[in-house]
């Protein structure tokens, strides 16, 4: 199924996120609206997109906020845990993510569980010489056997 599909509401809110990065608060300012509404449509539209299967409302919502990029650094790394872990919700993202990768402006999040999601790619050992200075060590000084340092005559 495509956006073309959706309810115009659910459509113009997906639209809005992936294509002029906005968040559910700016547009629940710009459409007149609360931002639970923004969120509920979006939800709603990405729920149409694809089979949910298995996966309850709790995290068809969290997959579909961390895909529309409204999840905080913490929500996005949860959200990334429930994919890696779960079947149906990593098979749901896919399914949405290839609905709305052509509608996004920039790439949408990986999909863990993905190979290339998965695999960052390694720095060469090449590479990792030219990035990090190498720094010489001092030598370590010659011990030396110094005498005490001579007493100052004392001033009169």
């Amino acid at each position: 199924m495509s956006l073309d599909a959706l309810a115009p509401d659910q459509r113009a809110v997906v639209q809005l996120v992936l294509q002029q990065d906005r968040s559910y608060e700016e547009l629940a300012g710009l459409l007149g609206i609360s931002a639970g509404a923004v969120r509920d449509r979006a939800h709603k539209g990405l729920s149409r997109l694809a089979p949910s299967g298995e996966l309850g409302s709790a995290e068809l919502g969290a997959v579909a906020d961390y895909l529309l990029g409204q999840q905080s650094a913490s929500e996005r790394e949860s959200t990334r845990s429930l994919l890696s872990s779960s079947p149906a919700a990593r098979t749901w993202a896919r399914s949405v993510s290839d609905e709305l990768a052509d509608v996004a402006r920039s790439p949408l999040p990986g999909v863990p569980g993905d190979e290339a999601a998965d695999l960052e790619p390694e720095p060469e050992p090449a590479a990792v010489a030219a990035e990090a200075p190498v720094r010489a060590r001092p030598r370590p000084r010659p011990s030396r056997d110094r005498p005490a340092a001579a007493a100052a005559p004392a001033a009169p």
